[in-house]
């Protein structure tokens, strides 16, 4: 699948915003690294397009830089709330067209989106709940949410399911679950075909409600 370029400012470079800002520019985005601090600068400006020290918090800096020209604004920094807020604030004033930010509670996310942040996600929320599921689930390999109803979930196929096709199983009727693709030993091939075999420990791609999927396959 071919990424759309896009122009990606990534404010606040911990943990998180460095590993987003390096991944975006790694899959061929152009990225504007954005601290206050220089030696997080130093340590990222080979690794992104830009690398700026700067405080993303004081309204003429983001004037200089422009912010409006960026696609998405990506705010890694979530230790204060009155910070966030103060840097959102800023940055829809002077056009920012999608601000995404980084969330520690529910609260935090309720009252950013409040002011105006465009999407808020919560990565240890995400990640804990992803890891419980891999616990309590073992042939759960790996777990997207797609919207707050459907996922799409990597899983291992269980020895009930074994030889069995999917016309057999008819997964998509009486369950509401869909495969889509299969892991042939090298890559994921999309599934088209209704007499595709399944074996014990296939790995596959399903989509439907989670709690549904890992009902079935367990």
């Amino acid at each position: 699948m071919k990424n759309v370029k896009q122009e990606v400012a990534v404010i606040g470079l911990g943990t998180f915003g460095f590993e987003m800002a390096v991944k975006l520019y790694e899959l061929g985005q152009h990225v504007l690294a954005i601290d206050k601090k220089l030696e997080k600068i130093n340590q990222i400006k080979d690794k992104v397009t830009i690398a700026v020290q700067a405080d993303a918090t004081e309204e003429d800096v983001l004037v200089k830089l422009d912010i409006a020209k960026f696609d998405k604004v990506v705010l890694g920094m979530s230790n204060s709330l009155e910070t966030l807020i103060l840097a959102v604030t800023y940055l829809k004033k002077h056009g920012a067209k999608i601000v995404i930010a980084k969330a520690n509670t529910h609260i935090q996310k309720q009252i950013l989106l409040k002011v105006g942040v465009d999407e808020v996600i919560q990565p240890e929320i995400s990640m804990a709940r992803m890891l419980a599921r891999k616990i309590a689930y073992p042939n759960v390999l790996d777990y997207l949410a797609m919207d707050s109803k459907n996922s799409l979930i990597e899983i291992t196929v269980p020895e009930k399911f074994s030889g069995k096709t999917l016309r057999e199983l008819d997964l998509r009727n009486k369950h509401n679950i869909l495969v889509i693709l299969k892991y042939d030993g090298a890559t994921y091939k999309m599934i088209t075909d209704p007499n595709t075999l399944l074996m014990k420990n296939d790995k596959i791609f399903v989509a439907g409600e989670a709690d549904n999927i890992v009902e079935v396959f367990s």
